[in-house]
């Protein structure tokens, strides 16, 4: 089943203690030696790294990896710069190798020419301990501006929510959760699979499960985090089951719908005429004519069954002859 992820991770900042490039060397596999501090940043034998290139505006391809990170740190020159951001997506398991790699280097090429910046697409394969379908994709985007030659910029405004919020614009996940659903569903489509993704919550869509929550990396807090899944599963199978009884008691309802037909007007059928077939016949039946006032009418049970018995109330004749 095809699932809908696209998360925005904190930004790689320096304030926080972090830099782009040893971001991109980890999430990329690759060796880079950051220029700035002399830190070396050495990934190669990371495991699960399948493919990672750079896209600037325009289509063009970053050949070399560790200038390009280099002249970013060496560009933004404030202790607390935020230096890139990521987003996380989830690549759908009904597509094969290849066309999971064009998906997502193809909506890197649409983020890189929507908002003028350089993406670093690196596609990692499921961990050996985890979901075997888990494949995704870390895209790092420049926070400035690139232009088509890799030229640096100034702040990219449309990709810091800050930004967005004092001009009151709409931020970058507006934008980026919908064209991720509509890239996926037309790699389905192609595919010919009948599964499609929906970027809205379960709240928007009116469901009424709630969702759970990423576990990560083992720990006291990924444990803390995977109860508080088992709980949620729980809770939605709870709503699942009533959902499923609603449904059923409204299936039944409809039934007896169509199969209920109007009762007949008393005045065009007999008394004794019974209507078509059916299972409500009984109930629908004409009561029968009430037995005359002269007449006195009794119920009996019998053997677990009720039964009418009627006696004649009239006098009896009076005799010709008193006493």
């Amino acid at each position: 089943m095809a699932i809908f992820h696209l998360s925005a991770r904190p930004p790689i900042a320096r304030a926080s203690g972090r830099s782009a490039t040893a971001a991109a060397a980890y999430r990329a596999g690759a060796l880079i030696t950051d220029q700035r501090t002399g830190q070396v940043f050495d990934y190669r034998r990371r495991k699960g790294v399948l493919d990672a290139r750079i896209h600037l505006p325009g289509g063009r391809l970053v050949r070399d990896r560790e200038k390009f990170w280099n002249d970013l740190e060496l560009h933004h020159r404030r202790r607390d710069a935020v230096l890139a951001r990521e987003v996380v997506l989830a690549l759908p398991n009904e597509l094969d190798a290849d066309e999971r790699a064009a998906l997502a280097f193809g909506f890197s090429r649409d983020i890189a020419t929507e908002f003028g910046v350089g993406v670093d697409c690196a596609l990692h394969a499921p961990s050996r301990g985890g979901d075997d379908r888990n494949h995704h994709a870390h895209l790092l985007l420049t926070a400035c501006t690139v232009d088509a030659d890799g030229v640096l910029g100034k702040k990219a405004e449309r990709l810091d929510p800050i930004a967005c919020k004092r001009h009151g614009a709409a931020d970058s996940v507006s934008w980026l959760r919908p064209r991720w659903e509509l890239s996926v569903n037309a790699a389905l489509a192609r595919k010919g699979s009948a599964e499609r993704v929906d970027h809205r919550s379960f709240k928007d869509r009116g469901i009424g499960r709630l969702p759970t929550v990423h576990v990560g990396v083992n720990g006291a807090a990924a444990r803390g985090r995977a109860s508080l899944n088992a709980r949620l599963r729980r809770r939605n199978a709870r709503v699942s089951a009533v959902e499923e009884q609603m449904c059923k008691l409204l299936r039944m309802k409809a039934r007896l719908a169509e199969r209920t037909e109007p009762r007949p007007d008393p005045q065009r059928v007999a008394p004794n005429v019974e209507g078509p077939a059916s299972d409500l016949s009984p109930w629908r039946r004409p009561k029968e004519a009430l037995p005359s006032s002269r007449r006195s009418v009794t119920v009996v049970r019998r053997g677990g069954e009720l039964s009418i018995q009627q006696s004649d109330r009239r006098k009896p004749p009076r005799s010709q002859h008193r006493p």
